[in-house]
């Protein structure tokens, strides 16, 4: 048996794909790592003599990464939704796992490069559409760092992040598990990815069309003070109000605070009243803010008031929220569009489908108040950033306990600041726009429907005995 196949070499790549995932996806900060993250893993699962303890392998290099999410959010969600969670997350990766060894194994090496990207691809599209934390856990969004791949979210949505993701390192894997047959497995995995990369440097050279100066506001010395009493809710709003008249001072179009910080899940008149003087004070400009509020006619909601002096108030109210934790709200149902500005909230970027929405109604920028669990700043506004490059708009998303990041339509982080206990934390950023949308707000999910098929069409051959291997 060669040392590929052998039990202290599982051993060894369960760690060490379990310990590179940790770190490049998920709460991973080096999201390029995830590109040789499987490569260990994926050589054993080609090698080795036994498919239950590839299984094993996958299952546990997976809840390796994950148990950063049990770090993260054990104190602020269910402890037993996570694990479940965890569990369906890594038992599905195993399954992708076990079927690219089951079809690898009997393909030639320029098919067989393409199975990992296939399943996996495939298997977290399909885990996305039924979880109710949408596509939270994709391996694509890694490479939210990687400027020129990330374009391919334009065209195939994360389904492409994802694909390209996983292709790097089964082209990498096949070539080391079978080294006579590498240079079939490096030309067929290499051409699509040097495409890939052409495309996005192109895409990347584009120039905007206008601009729009958003200011982001953070105030975390008063997180959650609001639901402690409508006095505390008051105090907020009046804090909230000064910083909003301090980031009139750079002159911006839009200024977007946190989600939920006001109201207090009462009534909100007092506090609302507060921030609509201030929207008063610096008129023209648009003020998005977060309430959890009772409306006059009873329904408890997650909103977002849109501020505009000698305009109606109107709201926009969030359609997704973290099962367990947000309980007894009155959900939206329908996007908020004025021309080419949309808002959502939060969770809400979490979900493609949802907010390619957006981008079929012509939005170039987006609003959105937010509020994440401090660890979790980063990786939750470069899931929302994703969004952005799917669809062709910028976004403005002030977080509390989180980060405010402005980004581009490309993915590119424009302006960006930690929220701090400490003191107010603004963001001023000229956020370059361009209409024209993209070419996967037109046909969606198109290439996961097409991975979906060309899986039941290999799994198909497999079962047949078509699939040959030279020699």
């Amino acid at each position: 048996m060669s040392w590929r196949g052998s039990a202290w070499f599982g051993i060894v790549a369960t760690l060490l794909t379990g310990g590179l995932f940790a770190v490049s996806i998920d709460m991973g900060p080096w999201g390029p790592l995830a590109l040789i993250a499987p490569i260990p893993l994926l050589v054993y699962s080609l090698s080795a003599p036994r498919a239950w303890t590839v299984g094993v392998a996958a299952a546990a290099a997976r809840a390796i990464s994950l148990g950063g999410i049990v770090y993260v959010y054990g104190d602020g969600m269910p402890l037993p939704a996570i694990l479940i969670l965890n569990a369906l997350g890594a038992g599905t990766y195993a399954i992708a796992v076990l079927l690219t060894r089951w079809c690898a194994r009997a393909a030639p090496p320029a098919v067989a490069v393409f199975t990992y990207p296939l399943l996996l691809a495939t298997s977290e599209w399909l885990f996305g559409l039924v979880s109710p934390h949408g596509s939270f856990g994709a391996m694509g969004y890694a490479l939210v760092d990687v400027a020129p791949l990330l374009q391919l979210a334009s065209l195939g949505g994360l389904a492409a992040l994802t694909f390209c993701v996983a292709l790097v390192p089964m082209s990498a894997a096949v070539s080391i598990a079978w080294p006579t047959e590498a240079r079939p497995a490096l030309i067929a995995g290499g051409i699509p990815v040097l495409l890939a990369l052409g495309f996005g440097i192109l895409r990347l050279s584009q120039n905007y069309e206008s601009h729009a100066r958003v200011a982001l506001v953070g105030l975390d010395a008063f997180e959650a003070r609001a639901f402690q009493g409508e006095q505390q809710d008051l105090d907020t709003a009046r804090a909230f109000a000064a910083q909003v008249r301090a980031a009139a001072a750079a002159q911006p179009e839009f200024i977007v605070l946190p989600e939920k910080q006001l109201g207090g899940a009462r009534l909100a008149d007092g506090s609302g009243r507060e921030l609509a003087a201030a929207a008063a004070d610096v008129a023209p400009a648009t003020v998005v803010v977060g309430f959890d509020e009772v409306l006059p006619d009873g329904p408890r909601v997650n909103s977002a008031q849109v501020l505009v002096a000698g305009k109606p108030l109107r709201r926009y109210l969030k359609r997704r929220v973290i099962p367990g934790l947000e309980l007894g709200y009155t959900l939206g149902t329908s996007s908020y569009v004025d021309g080419t500005r949309g808002v959502a909230i939060c969770k809400d970027m979490d979900f493609p489908a949802m907010i390619r929405d957006y981008g079929r109604q012509g939005v170039e920028l987006m609003l959105v108040p937010a509020w994440d669990f401090v660890a979790d700043g980063r990786m939750h506004s470069r899931m929302a950033l994703v969004r952005g490059v799917e669809n062709g708009f910028a976004i403005a998303r002030a977080a509390a306990a989180g980060r405010l990041t402005a980004s581009d339509r490309y993915g590119r982080v424009i302006a960006e600041a930690v929220t701090s206990r400490e003191r107010p934390v603004r963001v001023v950023a000229d956020l370059g726009l361009r209409g024209g949308g993209t070419l996967y707000t037109r046909i969606g999910d198109a290439f996961a429907w097409l991975c979906a098929a060309l899986v039941l069409l290999l799994l198909a051959l497999r079962a047949a005995g078509r699939l040959k291997r030279p020699g």
